[in-house]
């Protein structure tokens, strides 16, 4: 469903109809440690505003290593992460907490 909502007019803040605001897009997203081979791969998701989210998986899945890459912690390898609707991939360090504290 990709926090698409049917019928449900214009976002209030966004003015997209059918969507509520995304707080985290991530694009193609790969992450690699070092020279070895990536240990996240080709991830592709929405999480809107609004939402209630579960992260759950097998011990080594890869759940801390993601949840680094959201909070920016840890930088995707190949990818785009946007938060609040901002392109934050390569954004400076310095720039992140004001993004840190809204999650």
């Amino acid at each position: 469903m990709d926090g698409a909502l049917q019928g449900a007019g214009p976002c209030p803040r966004t003015g997209e109809e059918g969507k509520l605001p995304a707080i985290a897009e991530f694009d193609s997203v790969g992450l690699r440690y070092g020279t070895g081979a990536e240990v996240l791969r080709d991830l592709d998701f929405r999480l809107s505003d609004a939402g209630f989210y579960f992260l759950t998986g097998a011990s080594g899945a890869g759940k801390t290593s993601l949840l680094k890459l959201l909070y920016l912690a840890q930088r995707p390898t190949r990818g785009r992460i946007r938060l609040f609707g901002e392109e934050l991939s390569e954004a400076p360090r310095e720039s992140l907490p004001p993004f840190r504290r809204r999650i």
